[in-house]
């Protein structure tokens, strides 16, 4: 199995915007970008915790190496815009916590 680069994004949402949040999130955020990005061939959802302890983590997987760049550019592309203000609108709204990571293999495991 190839190992292959991975994007994170760990958040933490205020409970009581937790559900609408991840309906959003879920129905019109993801639905909507992966089907036009097709250089991240996995996405994933975990959540941890309850509450406000309640953690969420999204993982992305990325074809390759040399594809990062143009993977993550799908996030920045202009049919993406109003996501994006809808993401800041979130984030100012509910989102109390976010780390975003790129992970590249170093162990062939």
């Amino acid at each position: 199995m190839a190992e292959r680069p991975l994007f994170m994004v760990r958040l933490r949402v205020d409970p009581a915007h937790e559900e609408a949040f991840t309906r959003w999130y879920h129905e019109e955020y993801l639905d909507t970008l992966l089907p036009t990005a097709p250089l991240f061939v996995g996405c994933r959802r975990y959540v941890s915790g309850q509450g406000a302890e309640k953690v969420f983590l999204t993982i992305y997987e990325i074809k390759d190496e040399a594809s990062i760049d143009a993977a993550l550019a799908v996030f920045d592309r202009p049919d993406r815009r109003e996501y994006q203000r809808q993401w800041q609108a979130w984030e100012k709204k509910a989102v109390t916590e976010l780390n975003v990571r790129l992970f590249t293999p170093i162990y062939p495991g």
